[in-house]
This record gives structure tokens, C-alpha cells and sequence, in this order.
């Protein structure tokens, strides 16, 4: 077996002798190490990088050759190759200022808090994890859900998770419909809070599965709930107001995200559906997007501008008078969009299953169809569960063949932007993730009497007193 291990070999030595708990001797003239009877080989080459941020100080790569059948020293060097070394973790930290600035500025706010945190398993994730412990939270009592998607270096950050002594599960975004999940996810939960019971705990959520968990569930020691996403407060709205045990900061509609998160998370929707049509042709040809919030706002627009006509679908009449006003071509319904339009491309970007089976059974030959969330394709896995003839292309999409059409899947049938993607560049997402921090430090340190309902005013008065708006803007944009 070969991994290569990006760093100094002397880094490799040290962290799988904390992993196996044993001694490794080294001879550098032989390049071979030894660990008992067990013999592994390694070779130094040029510098490289592996994550989305380029390490810093990184002086060469490590190949290490293992032909021994030793399993539990197979695994050691395949997670101690696979997980993020501490150059690629400082270079994560280096790549989101803001974040490192605020939670070096507050060591010891978050001392006795624990985390419940769940979200894609992206690079900018470690950079938000990392914050907390150095604001305090011990590695242990962070617990990091994965979110299920197919991210590209999922794998690695996994173990790097591992690595820092976090508590690492998955529960998919799936679970939402899956009953057996969310009870696997209460159990998962239920034991996290009860063994720390001495514990502060704040959970953020992105698309409010954890919520739904706790909604039967009052624990004396969960101080709020974060929501990061239009989906979650969606779910959440859903429930009883009775339901709702704990305070709701909603940070999915604060100013920060609506005004420059959404516009770069539109970026990332764009590109990455463009990367993946390959060599077809877009300019001039239809797009029918799903949705006008505010990621669709900034979305029309940017396919508008690479040459397509847009249509959108808005059910919201005054979303949708907003879209017709700045020259789009509208509907309420998608329904009637198709009777009248030609689509080429359909984007979803509403939030909630809005693609129906009667609108695939009408849409043209060769029509292709992506979206910016889970939800609006939901309808695919109906046709898989009742034998629709279907192929999965891997690092592409899935072809359907219905009605003797193709019906091309842009990705996963999930939130396209993140399929084998890193999606956001780290540095662009600094200032999310530490609006994030900055909530947490206030439902902890902030005297205030939240009650257990949906906060959003609070919300937008802590960031801007927090002064990651002032850093974002004289970081980026201030004349020097």
C-alpha cells in the first residue's frame, strides 16, 4: 500500500506513535522506519498541497510504502495520511483572519460550553471548530455532525476531525424522511447532552434536523439553537410554538448572509453547474430558475449575465412582481412555466421540494436539471424507488431515462455547489463563520432574556457591535 503524507516525515513519525501507542524508529540514511517486526518505507518528494488553502512552510511530500499485512497498522497510516496535518490546519486558520482574530481575542469565553455542530464537512468548518477551542470548548466536547455530502475532501477532514479529539457521526440530510435516522440521531444527541450535564450547550444547525430531535426534549443545560439556513427556519416554522424548547438565533436571514454570503454561495451554485454541462452550450438558450430569496435574486442574475434567458418561478406574488420589474420573464408555477417555455437548464433554489412528477413527465429530451438545495429534487428519488431506469456518472450526474427522454441530474441530487467541491473559498466564508462564533459568544456571555421563539433583531445588533463587519471591510476594501 502507498499514501502519500504531505509534510516532514518526522510530523508522519509523530502522530502515528500517537496513534498506535508505540515507539517508531527511524533511519533517515535508509529512508525506512521500524515499529516491531513491521517495516515501512518512505520516499521525500517536491512540495504539494492537497487542501483548498495552500499550507504554508510545507517543504516536501512523504510517500510512505507499507507492504506488511498488519491491519491495525494499515489503518494507523491511512488515517494518519488522510487527516489534514498541522501545516494544512494552520493553513485553514491563516486563510480566515477574521475568525482567528475574534476567537484569539476571547480565550477563555467558551470555557465549561459544549457544541453540537452540524454542517457540510468543508475546510472552512475546520477553520469555525478550531475557533471554538481556542475560545475555550474542549476538543471532546464538540460534537461534528456531517451533513452527507459528497464534499471533496470530506474524507480528509473526517479525520482530521478525529484528529483534534472532536466527537465525529453523520446524519444525512435524508434523515429529515427517515424516521429510523432520526431516532439513530436522537440517541446519538441525547447522549452527548447527558453526559454533560455540567456543560452550557449551544447547538448550530444547519437545515434544523438537530432542532427537530429536540423539539420533544427540554434539557436545563441547551442554551439555543443557531439555524444557518432558509430551509431550517422553514422546518422549524412547521412546528408547534409549543415545540420549541429553546430560543431560535437566526442567522440564516441576518444582514450578513443575505447581503454577502448569499452573493458568493450564488458564485459557487454558477460555476459549479457550468463546470459540470461541460461542452454544452448555455448562452442564449433557456434557464428556468425555481425561486427569487435571496440566493435567487443574485443566481438570475448571474445566468442573465453569462447569456441565457431566464425565466423564474416565484409563488411569492411580491418576489415575484421584484423579478418581473428587473426584466425577468416570470410564473408563479413551474407548471405553467413549461407549457410555454422551452427549458434547457432547471435550477432549484427555493429550498423545498419544488419539482413535481407531472412537470418531469412534460419536460423536453435532453433537459438538464441542478439545484443550490437538497430539497427541490427530492422527486428523483421516487423515480429511483420505482424502478426508473437511471444511471449514476460518477464526478457528473445521474441520467433518467423517462418517457423515452434524458433527464440529466447536474450532481448528487443535492446542493450542487458542494458536489466533489469545496464550494465557498475559505477566505469568502471567513466572515459567516465568524458571525457564527460571534452569536455563540453571546448567548453564553450576553446578558439577555431570550425567549424560546425565532431571534433575528438580536441577531443583526450582536454582529454589527462585534466589529467583523469593520474587519471584513478594512481587510478587503479599505484604501490603504
Amino acid at each position: 500500500m502507498k499514501n502519500i503524507y504531505y509534510d516532514v516525515v518526522d510530523d508522519f513519525v509523530n502522530n502515528l506513535q500517537k496513534k498506535l501507542e508505540k515507539n517508531i524508529e527511524i533511519d533517515k540514511k535508509e529512508k525506512i522506519m521500524k515499529i516491531e517486526n513491521e517495516v515501512i518505507r518512505y520516499e521525500e518528494k517536491d512540495i504539494g498541497f492537497r487542501s483548498f488553502s495552500v499550507p504554508y512552510f510545507v517543504e516536501n511530500q512523504t510517500v510512505i510504502e507499507y507492504k506488511g499485512n498488519n491491519k491495525i497498522l494499515i489503518d494507523a497510516i491511512i488515517q494518519v495520511c488522510t487527516a489534514y496535518t498541522d501545516k494544512e490546519i494552520n493553513a485553514i486558520v491563516e486563510a480566515m483572519p477574521i475568525l482567528k482574530k475574534y476567537s484569539e481575542e476571547r480565550r477563555e469565553n467558551l470555557k465549561n460550553v459544549a457544541i453540537i455542530w452540524r454542517d457540510h464537512f468543508l475546510e472552512e468548518n475546520v477553520g469555525l471548530l478550531t475557533s471554538f477551542v481556542r475560545m475555550g470548548v474542549d476538543p471532546k466536547d464538540i460534537l461534528a455532525i456531517d451533513k452527507g455530502d459528497s464534499t471533496k475532501h470530506r474524507k480528509e477532514i473526517t479525520e482530521t476531525f478525529k484528529k483534534l479529539g472532536f466527537q465525529v457521526d453523520v446524519l444525512d440530510n435524508t434523515a429529515v424522511a427517515d424516521d429510523i435516522l432520526i431516532e439513530d440521531g436522537r440517541k446519538l444527541v441525547k447522549d452527548f447532552i447527558e453526559k454533560r450535564r455540567d456543560k452550557k450547550i449551544v447547538i448550530l444547525d444547519d437545515g434544523a434536523i438537530v432542532s427537530r430531535i429536540l423539539t420533544l426534549h427540554s434539557y436545563d443545560n441547551v442554551e439555543a439553537f443557531v439555524e444557518l439556513t432558509v430551509t431550517g427556519l422553514k422546518r422549524i416554522k412547521e412546528l408547534d410554538e409549543k415545540q420549541l424548547p429553546y430560543p431560535v438565533l437566526n442567522v440564516a436571514k441576518s444582514k450578513l448572509k443575505r447581503f454577502i454570503t448569499y452573493k458568493e454561495i450564488a458564485n459557487t451554485i454558477f460555476t459549479r453547474s457550468i463546470e459540470l454541462l461541460g461542452g454544452e452550450k448555455l448562452v442564449g438558450r433557456t434557464v428556468i430558475q425555481l425561486g427569487y430569496g435571496d440566493l435567487g435574486e443574485v443566481l438570475a442574475e448571474r445566468y442573465r449575465q453569462y447569456g441565457s434567458k431566464v425565466i423564474v418561478i416565484e409563488p411569492d406574488v411580491m418576489k415575484c412582481i421584484e423579478a418581473a420589474e428587473k426584466g425577468f420573464i416570470t410564473f408563479r408555477t413551474l407548471e405553467e412555466a413549461i407549457k410555454y417555455e422551452k427549458s434547457f437548464l432547471i435550477v432549484g433554489a427555493s429550498g423545498y421540494k419544488s419539482i413535481s412528477k407531472e412537470v418531469i413527465e412534460e419536460l423536453d429530451d435532453g433537459t438538464f436539471i441542478t439545484s443550490g438545495a437538497t430539497a427541490d429534487l427530492n422527486i428523483f428519488k421516487e423515480y429511483e424507488q420505482n424502478g426508473c431506469e437511471y444511471k449514476a456518472i460518477p464526478k457528473y450526474g445521474t441520467q433518467y431515462r423517462i418517457n423515452g427522454k434524458k433527464i440529466t441530474v447536474l450532481g448528487n441530487g443535492r446542493s450542487v455547489n458542494l458536489f466533489d467541491s469545496e464550494a465557498i473559498p475559505n477566505k469568502s466564508n471567513d466572515i459567516f463563520k465568524a458571525s457564527q462564533l460571534v452569536v455563540t459568544d453571546k448567548i453564553i456571555n450576553e446578558k439577555h432574556n431570550l425567549k424560546n421563539q425565532v431571534e433575528l433583531d438580536i441577531v443583526d445588533r450582536w454582529i454589527d457591535e462585534s466589529n467583523i463587519l469593520e474587519e471584513y471591510y478594512d481587510l478587503y476594501f479599505r484604501k490603504r
